[in-house]
């Protein structure tokens, strides 16, 4: 289907690809099967799903501790009025909706800064202000 559609270069290309490296990195062999649903098995060496290079282990408490800090470094950083952007920037963040869900409206619900133009909270002027 695939190869009709123009998704794939050559018809079996995958499934012999898929042997091919799985014989490489895991000595085992793919398992194909068509049922109702296709499911494929890869088998996986340990080696294969070996952590590379150092791990940090965090804590909730040492999570709620992050973003408390953060929080604060926000709060000073809106010492004078901040766009949203602004603040993102700040942060080193891209995501917009989880700005405003994670920070944003963490720090308005708690008091903590407030808009400057609070009677049209999605004006493009809208700028945000430690209280």
């Amino acid at each position: 289907m695939f190869w009709e559609i123009g998704l794939a270069d050559e018809l079996g290309s995958g499934m012999r690809n898929s042997y091919k490296y799985t014989k490489m990195y895991s000595g085992g062999e793919p398992v194909f099967t068509e049922a109702d649903v296709f499911t494929t098995v890869i088998p996986l060496s340990e080696a294969a799903t070996a952590t590379v290079g150092p791990t940090v282990q965090t804590t909730p408490q040492v999570a709620v501790q992050d973003l408390e800090q953060k929080l604060e470094k926000l709060i000073e950083f809106c010492s004078i009025p901040r766009s949203r952007r602004e603040m993102m920037d700040h942060m080193g963040l891209t995501d917009s909706k989880s700005f405003r869900k994670r920070y944003l409206n963490t720090l308005i619900e708690a008091g903590k800064i407030e808009m400057t133009i609070p009677n049209k909270p999605n004006s493009p002027n809208q700028k945000y202000r430690k209280k």
